[in-house]
């Protein structure tokens, strides 16, 4: 039996690489439905910032930490607009410079730049604090650029271990009305039953997508709709923990966090269902409209 979506129709949040997914959906088969739930908003550089690019152009921290793709480029940016990109770049050379994930690092590869340190698969807080626990931090500045929001980790554990730590951060999450319409008009169809599967790629497309189903007062019927007809695809830990964080479980887990490895492990369960999802993929059938497709 080859490995196929059989038409079913799969719904995902995924924003920046929409188009990508898409495809990876198309080409095992499925028909995508795309709902993008975040944006990456860039974030004006106040004086703290400022003060924190030009602390690390001019050598001030021997330890940087780059949790985002998206981040790493921002920095890069806001270096050039201030006159300082050289002199970033070649901070960053002398500095023990640790990646939680594979994102920051083609974008260091462009300015010439090489990771010290990368936390391994699958790239979460737990990875990378175990990485920063192999160096060591005391008394040394430690330079943070953290996602679309701050978090406790890793700068909680580098100032516990004596680091001076300082979080820099230069861009945002946001929800616009136009993709907040797209997602109520989705869950909508998740609800009605015509979408079979949805997939998430990051923590913050589950809260948005939950706090569009409060507004609209159809978050308890989303829930139910989603552990009653609907698979469920993380494409990690982090975003397994914070679908049950809603009280749901995440049918499709990769063992790689990668967009790639979800799609196919998604189409591997609905070519070989278990059991219990042979009856809910049957219905997902019935309910299809004819040409829609065969499972």
């Amino acid at each position: 039996m080859s490995r196929s979506l059989h038409g079913i129709t799969v719904a995902h949040f995924e924003a920046r690489r929409a188009a990508e997914l898409d495809g990876l959906i198309s080409r095992h088969g499925g028909v995508p439905w795309s709902a993008p739930a975040v944006s990456e908003v860039p974030i004006a550089p106040g004086e703290n910032e400022c003060v924190a690019i030009d602390e690390l152009a001019s050598g001030a921290f021997d330890l940087v930490v780059l949790l985002t793709g998206i981040g790493t480029r921002r920095l890069f940016d806001e270096a050039a607009r201030a006159g300082r990109l050289s002199d970033v770049i070649e901070a960053l050379h002398r500095a023990d410079v640790i990646v939680r994930g594979p994102k920051p690092v083609p974008v260091l590869r462009d300015f010439g730049v090489t990771p010290t340190r990368a936390a391994p698969e699958p790239h979460t807080t737990t990875e990378l604090l175990a990485t920063l626990d192999a160096l060591t931090v005391a008394g040394r500045r430690a330079l943070v650029l953290t996602a679309g929001e701050s978090f406790l980790e890793p700068t909680a554990s580098l100032r516990a271990r004596g680091a001076d730590v300082v979080e820099l951060q230069l861009y945002e999450w946001a929800l616009s009305a136009t993709d907040a319409a797209r997602i109520e008009e989705t869950i909508a169809e998740i609800v009605a039953g015509r979408i079979d599967a949805v997939l998430f790629t990051s923590q913050v497309q589950i809260r948005h997508v939950f706090e569009v189903a409060t507004i609209c007062c159809m978050n308890e019927v989303l829930q139910a709709a989603l552990r009653e007809h609907v698979l469920i695809g993380a494409v990690g830990p982090t975003v397994e923990q914070a679908l049950a964080h809603h009280g749901l479980h995440a049918d499709v887990v990769p063992v790689h966090p990668k967009m790639g490895h979800l799609v196919v492990r998604l189409a591997d369960r609905v070519t070989r269902p278990s059991p219990s999802e042979t009856l809910l993929l049957a219905d997902s059938v019935q309910a299809m409209p004819a040409g829609h497709g065969d499972i």
